[in-house]
């Protein structure tokens, strides 16, 4: 379960931006919180609104990034491999550092991971956890220079094979660390993204080919959007798999119908992104995962997009704590009767530095009741894109 994310010097965000997961004393929908140990308020999800260009996608693709650096596409790079910084762009101080903290829940324990690092090396590395509610180093690294409270003599010695441009996070439990396996499985367990670009239907697919309940639940879950469709059918060989959805067509009276089985190329767009997201979906809320998606409204109806939202806000649904960060610009979801006013965030461009902002709703304490969808439109929250006079060139 997320608490915290913070980025520094990635992409449009110059300075450190910071999301929190920690539920404020909003007294509305207060029945969709979630709580990691029973004391603590955590929000299921976290909305993230503006204009184009504003980096709003930035501070999902530095929690993709982190990941992807833990357990995925960029964990075990080759010595002196370059790693795949990407610093704010519009500065003399082309040499600062980039760096990522995460505060997480995994098996009821706290923990503080984060790292700093530029296109050669990692230059430090912490992770803090709370085991019996107390903070407690589990290791910590400036350079080539480590710190470790427990079994320190075996910890060395897997320092002493950690490159300079390895996370230890990653290179210790390659070999097994009890220390660090917790905190590593969160990343692996716990973390899914995804594009508004991308139509990865993947484990939408798995889950028709296991069959079974699970497949019967996502059947369930295409009726209710009211796509007409249901069955979805597989066929052909693996690496290329014929996807079919099924449609069933009544007589004049009614009274009889027959199945008519479609490509799913040929549903709609709209059809095709609700299919890919659903499996995820599914998956996300019965392992309690954190998702991450960019432009959740892309190619879909605004109530689909309500419908997906408020599955993760429906703790009746969401029982095992799921968590949802989104990015959109769908004014529609701007509802209190749907979000929190905690929930609610927003990213903005400054003029002059060309920075993206972070900041929350709440800093502007909206009155209960107050129309949210219209405040933003009018400017009143910012994070919108100016339209309109007279452009400045200058030759």
């Amino acid at each position: 379960m997320l608490l915290q994310f913070s980025v520094t010097n990635h992409r449009s965000i110059r300075d450190t931006a910071i999301i929190s997961m920690k539920a404020s004393k909003d007294s509305s929908l207060k029945e969709s919180l979630i709580s990691p140990d029973g004391k603590r308020e955590l929000v299921p999800l976290l909305a993230l609104y503006g204009a184009n260009a504003a980096g709003k996608s930035n501070i999902l693709h530095a929690l993709t990034l982190m990941r992807e650096m833990v357990c995925g596409v960029y964990a075990q790079p080759l010595k002196a491999e370059k790693l795949p910084q990407e610093p704010f762009a519009f500065t003399r101080e082309s040499n600062k550092p980039t760096g990522f903290e995460i505060i997480y829940f995994y098996k009821g324990i706290k923990y503080a991971y984060g790292y700093t690092f530029d296109k050669e090396q990692i230059l430090t590395e912490y992770l803090y956890h709370w085991p019996n509610g107390r903070e407690a180093l589990v290791f910590s690294r400036d350079g080539n220079q480590y710190q470790f409270r427990e079994n320190v003599q075996e910890q060395m010695v897997l320092a002493g094979r950690t490159s300079e441009n390895r996370l230890y996070l990653v290179s210790s439990n390659e070999w097994n660390c009890v220390q660090t396996e917790n905190a590593y499985l969160w990343f692996t367990e716990k973390m899914k993204s995804l594009s508004g670009s991308e139509m990865d239907i993947c484990q939408s697919l798995s889950t028709v080919q296991k069959g079974g309940e699970a497949k019967q639940r996502l059947l369930k879950e295409m009726l209710v959007a009211d796509l007409g469709i249901r069955d979805v059918v597989v066929s052909g060989p693996k690496e290329s798999p014929l996807i079919a959805t099924v449609h069933r067509v009544h007589d004049k009276d009614k009274k009889e119908y027959s199945a008519y089985s479609l490509p799913l190329r040929m549903e709609s767009m709209g059809t095709q992104r609700f299919f890919g997201r659903i499996g995820l979906w599914l998956e996300a809320l019965e392992t309690g995962s954190v998702l991450l998606v960019d432009e959740i409204e892309s190619s879909m109806h605004p109530l689909l997009t309500r419908h997906l939202i408020e599955m993760v806000q429906d703790a009746a649904i969401n029982t095992n704590h799921a968590q949802l960060i989104f990015t959109t610009h769908d004014p529609g979801l701007l509802d209190t009767t749907l979000l929190r006013r905690d929930q609610i965030w927003f990213a903005e461009k400054n003029e002059d530095t060309l920075q993206t902002e972070i900041y929350a709703l709440t800093e502007f304490s909206p009155r209960k009741g107050e129309n949210i969808s219209k405040g933003y439109l009018q400017g009143r929250y910012g994070a919108i894109p100016f339209i309109g006079g007279a452009p400045e060139w200058e030759e």
